[in-house]
């Protein structure tokens, strides 16, 4: 049968972006398409579409499968199924089963390729623009540019050397050209150089990009092609000389953002707890670059359809083989029968960290305290009196908790007081049983490692219960803005370039900005010297700060570790095979609609 050329997922959505509009609808102005792009307000228009699918799709409000892409199969993350049971989220997280069928990866497969049209468009039609300033094009263009470098980092290093469109689609395509991750690199690194000039230092619109945000990516892309000397994938690998000089980009441009971090409009935060806290989401001085997700409906591309990227880590699901009881239900509610409560969202509780990830934190490390929830508090009122919660058999029992308190007025717990904490301190079961309050040992949650349980803390940084949306608790969003870079990263960055320059001391000292930070007292007790730092240390601490930030996979592919970082950490993984998974499959949505399918596939898969 002849097979009709039909266009792939991604250039369907290339050509959309590019046209806006079928060919038979009445357009009432009269003026083309290329006419309105043109004018200053066509123009900032068609800039504003770069950002539409970095929010509809890729960050926020889809399915949010992305971060999971981005987050998942590596050391730090463990699947809460202990059967690996949970369909592709399952899969993904194992390496088992798992290929181009899986339809987690198209959401950021078509949301990247979505993104790549419009920034196409945008900077294709950069030149026809007449009545704006040079200044004023290059500003808006470099806005263009630097979405369509982050769109193509994330491209490459999931899927590789693959279609590298650069101009706006014009006619239907049905095979699909793969280009080298050189090529990748060579445009991703113009476009940030031309943003690293033109970008404005500040914009009136919030979550357009500035200038910082281009020095960090320009640095981590630097770093990151630096370590292509192997020629993994569709690579020409790099000589040692090409690798040095890419390494001292990334050192210049690291450290300038972080020499004049001010006067390009951010800040390190003196205090870890501040970087998530929920109140400063709105208006993150260290943010570099965020996805912005509206309080108001219609300002959001899928309306009510709000941020859900908290829910996959949260283990609170209502569901009684987890965090689960009587007295908590869920509710946006805040005072209940005159007692002030917290507001709580069921999530969704499919992948939680892996028990390396969660030792990694330290006695006197604050991030664990500032990046994760352990305490959960009773919102629900079960007693007569209507003032709290009375234990029932099936609770206690599900705690591992002595049934003496069953119906004990003793163990009553009142509304907005603790319900369950989860202690990393392991308390013996007759501190347990005298609490009133559920402890569950974290010991216990990781007793088998390989399958562990759902008594596990919750990742909050995207967790802003003030920012919850939507009428239903069972079934929240969240207005929350996505931090997609920060310059707490960027002192990662700059510690990795100089530890690969062999600088090893001045990676220490970088090291030692964010350690001391999280410290507790700030005594730098928690510094370290030159000769601590190695390729495991340099892992772990990105995993203490970055965990949950679109990072983890992406990091190990950058260091070559997924063999030794998996076994290390993570006995769930069984099925990682270095000769294929250093790249993701390309997704059976687009493989169908190309003629050239095999050829267009990454290996093994």
């Amino acid at each position: 049968m002849k097979k009709h050329k039909l266009l792939s997922i991604s250039a369907v959505i290339m050509m959309l972006s590019v046209y806006g509009c079928s060919l038979d609808e009445f357009n009432p102005s009269g003026i083309s398409t290329e006419q309105e792009w043109s004018t200053p307000a066509g123009y900032e228009k068609k800039v504003n579409d770069c950002y539409f699918d970095l929010v509809r799709i890729v960050y926020g409000q889809a399915e949010d499968t992305y971060l999971m892409v981005a987050e998942g199969g590596t050391d730090i993350w463990q699947d809460t199924n202990p059967d690996g049971t949970n369909g592709n989220w399952s899969k993904l997280l194992r390496y088992e089963d798992y290929g181009a069928s899986n339809g987690m990866l198209n959401e950021g497969y078509a949301g990247f390729y979505g993104i790549l049209s419009a920034c196409n468009a945008a900077v294709h039609y950069a030149d026809k623009v007449e009545g704006l300033s040079e200044t004023r094009i290059n500003e808006l263009v470099s806005e263009a540019r630097f979405i369509r470098a982050h769109a193509l980092y994330n491209i490459v290093e999931q899927w590789g050397g693959k279609y590298l469109p650069l101009e706006p689609m014009n006619s239907p395509i049905s095979v699909l050209p793969c280009s080298s991750v050189n090529d990748f690199y060579k445009v991703i690194l113009e476009d940030l150089e031309f943003a690293m000039k033109n970008l404005p230092i500040t914009q009136e619109v919030k979550g357009h990009v500035t200038r910082a945000a281009a020095y960090h990516l320009y640095a981590k892309a630097c770093l990151t092609f630096s370590t292509y000397t192997d020629g993994l994938g569709n690579t020409t690998a790099l000589t040692e000389s090409e690798s040095k000089a890419y390494l001292e980009k990334a050192k210049t441009a690291a450290d300038y953002l972080i020499q004049n971090a001010g006067s390009l409009g951010v800040k390190l935060y003196d205090n870890v707890e501040a970087v998530f806290d929920e109140n400063n989401n709105k208006n993150n001085e260290e943010a570099l670059f965020i996805v912005c997700h509206s309080t108001i409906t219609a300002y959001n591309p899928r309306g009510n359809y709000f941020n859900r990227v908290w829910k996959h880590s949260e283990a609170y699901n209502n569901n009684t083989s987890g965090i689960y009881l009587s007295g908590m239900t869920p509710s946006y509610a805040t005072n209940i029968n005159g007692y002030e409560v917290p507001k709580l969202a069921k999530g969704n509780c499919y992948m939680e960290p892996s028990k390396y990830m969660l030792d990694l934190y330290g006695e006197k490390d604050g991030r664990y305290k500032a990046f994760f929830k352990d305490t959960y508090y009773v919102n629900n009122a079960t007693n007569s009196t209507k003032n709290g919660y009375t234990w029932n058999e099936a609770d206690a029992q599900r705690y591992g908790l002595s049934t003496s308190r069953v119906g004990n007025s003793a163990y009553d717990i009142t509304l907005g007081d603790t319900a369950v904490y989860l202690s990393r301190k392991t308390y013996t079961q007759a501190e347990r049983d005298a609490c009133r309050y559920a402890i569950f040992n974290l010991e216990d949650n990781y007793a088998n490692t390989k399958s562990p349980l759902k008594f596990f803390p919750s990742l909050k940084k995207a967790d802003c219960p003030s920012l919850y949306a939507g009428s239903n608790a069972s079934k929240p969003y969240s207005s929350a803005d996505c931090i997609v870079y920060r310059l707490g990263e960027t002192y990662l960055l700059s510690a990795e370039i100089d530890w690969r320059l062999g600088n090893n001391q001045s990676a220490a000292e970088r090291l030692n900005i964010l350690r001391n930070r999280a410290c507790k007292g700030h005594d730098h007790s928690m510094d370290i010297t030159a000769s601590e730092v190695t390729q495991d240390f340099l892992l772990d601490e990105y995993a203490r700060e970055m965990i949950g930030e679109w990072n983890r996979w992406m990091t190990l592919k950058r260091f070559r570790a997924f063999e030794s970082r998996i076994t290390k950490a993570n006995p769930q993984i069984t099925k990682f095979d270095k000769n294929i998974h250093y790249l993701r499959p390309i997704p059976t949505a687009e493989l169908l609609l190309i003629d050239n399918a095999n050829e267009y596939q990454n290996p093994g898969y």
